[in-house]
């Protein structure tokens, strides 16, 4: 397999992961983030461990979702127009997700403790 084709499978394969990571009998909720005029539709979100963002690609261009913090890494590689990619936020803790296409896209991300 060549590099980028196994760096994708990679990227895949730890996007399921984060998915499967948040506990089956817990009440997680799902938030939305849009990503419109190449900036996030809010700045800053508080979630519980074990909820998710969904980050809806709602405009014109593609975008690449990323946070390269502890306890949260993650990236959702090329996101084209009106896709949806769903991340698991597991562990308390403070978040900065970014988009790799364009470095002014900021959203920091507050993660509680599950009740």
């Amino acid at each position: 397999m060549k590099p980028r084709a196994r760096r994708a499978a990679l990227c895949a394969a730890s996007a399921i992961a984060l998915a499967v990571i948040a506990p089956s009998g817990s009440a997680a909720e799902d938030q939305v983030v849009a990503q419109r005029g190449k900036a996030f539709s809010q700045e800053r979100i508080t979630l519980r461990a074990g909820d998710r963002i969904v980050f809806k690609n709602e405009d014109t261009v593609s975008h690449n979702v990323f946070s390269r913090s502890p306890g949260a890494e993650f990236e959702v590689r090329a996101q084209l127009p009106g896709q949806q990619s769903p991340v698991v936020f597991a562990k308390p803790g403070q978040a900065e997700v970014r988009c790799a296409i364009h470095p002014a896209m900021r959203l920091q991300v507050t993660v509680t403790p599950k009740e």
